[in-house]
């Protein structure tokens, strides 16, 4: 019992270590990612709960030279993250029973996104996106090979990414 003990107290301690050590460097990551305060915070506590499993697990013995591996888990949580949200924004625009304001918001977004699309991609990615037409249907009726109008709904989905979420790597 008192070696639990002790592994806990030294877990402990060294998760303080890193913590003063490395909040801010995990905070200003993470802003930087996600521009929002609130969500920076989280990704704080979040990421210190990773590194608390990854000392546990004796992956971390130390407080040294872990900024490489912080940097790691802040970035994926920021990506977790907006990959969560996109998909809200997705579910919202989609669905018609919800009518709040926040989806008519979401919609002018998404059209004036959608607008910005050059020609040869906005026409697919509407017929694929919000039309639900197989890629065959799309080809079909575009006279275009099944490759070529999945790159195109793949490049029209990375400019949609870039325009509503921002690229800033």
């Amino acid at each position: 019992m008192k070696n639990k003990e002790q592994n806990y107290e030294s877990i402990n301690a060294l998760l303080k270590e890193i913590y003063l050590e490395y909040n801010q460097y995990i905070y200003s990551l993470a802003y930087k990612h996600l521009g929002d305060k609130t969500l920076a915070e989280d990704i704080v506590q979040d990421t210190i709960i990773k590194i608390r499993e990854k000392i546990i697990g004796k992956e971390i013995n130390s407080c040294h030279k872990i900024g490489r591996l912080i940097g790691y888990i802040v970035r994926g949580l920021c990506i977790d993250l907006i990959r969560r949200n996109e998909k809200v924004i997705y579910r919202e625009i989609f669905d018609e029973d919800i009518k709040t304001e926040d989806t008519f918001v979401s919609r002018l977004i998404f059209n004036d996104a959608i607008n910005r699309l050059p020609e040869k991609y906005k026409n697919i990615f509407i017929m694929k996106a919000l039309k639900d037409m197989s890629y065959s249907e799309i080809a079909k009726d575009l006279e275009l090979s099944e490759s070529a109008v999945r790159k195109r709904v793949e490049r029209a989905r990375k400019i949609l990414k870039e325009v509503l979420v921002g690229d800033d790597e």
